[in-house]
């Protein structure tokens, strides 16, 4: 019996798919995946995905013993949220970001069957958020950071 053939996963369509899937958030007034990024943000809130980095599984072999030899990989996916101009009026931006978080963390959470994110080849998925302070084309945005984990095999 040979092993199952992987199914192959591009770093673009990841992005795509990840783009597809969060900027479905009501509140955005624009998302970008990796080749639509922006030199400038005309107008936020907007949601930006791009690939950050890669790493595959195991530390001696990057081929699990237990899934008859197939290649696991984590692929690390950045979605920024920049929710508001800095203004000096934190609360004001906070009141901007919450609630757009929240529409994500939902879709985020409603990822419960695969294919996640409608892209078939990922297997699994972890995600965590963090409030940032982004400097962007000279300009200064309150906003999070979400950072999405996805499993390849």
């Amino acid at each position: 019996m040979s092993a199952p053939t992987p199914t192959v996963v591009t770093l673009a369509q990841c992005c795509d798919a990840l783009d597809a899937t969060l900027g479905a958030a009501a509140s955005l007034k624009t998302h970008q995946s990796y080749d639509d990024l922006t030199e400038s943000i005309n107008e936020p809130p907007l949601l930006q995905v791009y690939w950050e980095s890669i790493a595959p599984a195991g530390t001696e072999t990057d081929r699990s013993t237990y899934q008859a030899g197939i290649r696991q990989t984590a692929l690390v996916f950045h979605a920024d949220l920049y929710a508001a101009h800095r203004s000096g009026n934190i609360g004001q931006e906070m009141k901007v970001a919450l609630p757009i978080a929240d529409e994500i963390i939902a879709i985020l959470e409603a990822q419960d069957t695969k294919p996640f994110f409608g892209l078939v080849g990922i297997k699994t998925y972890a995600w965590r958020a963090e409030r940032a302070i982004f400097e962007y084309a000279g300009a200064t945005y309150l906003g999070i950071r979400f950072t999405i984990t996805l499993g390849i095999f």
